[in-house]
């Protein structure tokens, strides 16, 4: 802008001093001189400020641009709210019901009195047993004992009734073909008896087995049946403080082995 009032100021300037004396002309452009050298340095002061400051600028921009990219750049995090954790909740402790310890049973085995009661197959009826940890072997009530030839093979039969009193029971008939014959030496008498010996199917509570048998009148002892350790060794266990352990239930349904 000063550079355009410049030309029309010394325009002024000049028209007047043509009027005056040629003393006064001369001190007239000796100031205007003066001026011009004055208005110059303040326009080249001017324009350096003016450099000055958009060179700054211009620096401004520079760094404003470099911080605007590097936020452009910058990774992205996100911020991750911390979940609230749910305090657990005590779980509920269900006590353990301890099945009763099974009277019958001990360490897997059954457990036998030194009386019980047994279960014949063959004839479908209970008898009383006495268990007898020192018998080898078992032996079976058998009165009226008949030999007889069945298919080729020795066949004996035989009554089971153990009787004690003057009650007459209906014959309980036994048959089954002899395994062996058996000398036995009794303390009463100095020659050996010769008996027979059968197999026959024993049910005893949860047991059921098949055992052998020797025959023998058994009308003058306590019982018809005596249980040797040939029977229940590896499978029972013999407690001679109790009697009738495993009952005198029938069973329903009979699983050979």
């Amino acid at each position: 802008m000063l550079r355009r009032s410049f030309p029309l100021l010394a325009l002024a300037l000049l028209s007047g001093c043509a009027l005056n004396q040629p003393e006064q002309h001369q001190k007239t452009l000796q100031a205007i001189s003066a001026m011009e050298v004055n208005v110059n340095s303040q326009l080249l002061t001017m324009s350096d400020q003016i450099d000055q400051q958009n060179e700054h600028i211009a620096n401004l921009e520079k760094e404003l641009l470099s911080l605007s990219e590097g936020v452009n750049n910058a990774p992205i995090r996100t911020i991750i709210q911390p979940q609230q954790i749910e305090a657990e909740k005590p779980k509920k402790v269900v006590p353990i019901q301890m099945e009763a310890p099974n009277p019958k049973l001990a360490h897997g085995k059954a457990i036998l009195g030194e009386e019980e009661w047994v279960w014949l197959d063959s004839v479908q009826s209970h008898f009383k047993a006495r268990i007898d940890t020192g018998a080898t072997t078992s032996s079976l009530n058998a009165v009226e004992l008949q030999v007889f030839e069945r298919n080729g093979k020795e066949w004996v039969r035989f009554n089971l009734n153990h009787q004690l009193t003057n009650v007459v029971e209906e014959p309980e008939i036994f048959e089954a073909p002899v395994l062996r014959w058996v000398k036995i030496r009794q303390s009463t008498s100095q020659e050996a008896v010769r008996r027979p010996v059968i197999e026959a199917w024993v049910q005893l509570g949860s047991l059921h087995e098949k055992a052998q048998f020797t025959l023998a009148d058994r009308t003058q002892m306590t019982y018809p049946v005596l249980l040797g350790r040939e029977f229940f060794k590896d499978i029972a266990l013999v407690d001679v403080g109790k009697k009738y352990v495993q009952g005198k239930d029938e069973p329903e349904q009979l699983t050979l082995r």
